[in-house]
């Protein structure tokens, strides 16, 4: 988007522990579903989902989704107000 400002505000922060990793690994590959980008995960262009699906396995994926929710996970952070 024009004039945003991408690291406005960021902070660092190291993973907490594997809930922490996996929770962001769905934030990270479900993003540009929750934008309305694409409908699938493996329809985004820039992602690494189809090597995490490759290494992984779709089972094991679909898993860590179930048991690793994103709930809230990133709100506020790129909404469209920015």
């Amino acid at each position: 988007m024009r004039g945003r400002q991408v690291w406005h505000g960021v902070s660092d922060r190291a993973m907490r522990g594997p809930d922490h990793f996996w929770a962001t690994m769905n934030y990270i590959h479900h993003n540009p579903v929750k934008h309305g980008y694409v409908r699938k995960w493996t329809e985004w262009p820039f992602s690494s989902v189809e090597d995490y699906l490759e290494e992984m396995g779709r089972e094991n994926v679909e898993l860590m989704w179930k048991t690793h929710p994103i709930f809230d996970y990133g709100k506020g952070w790129d909404d469209e107000d920015m």
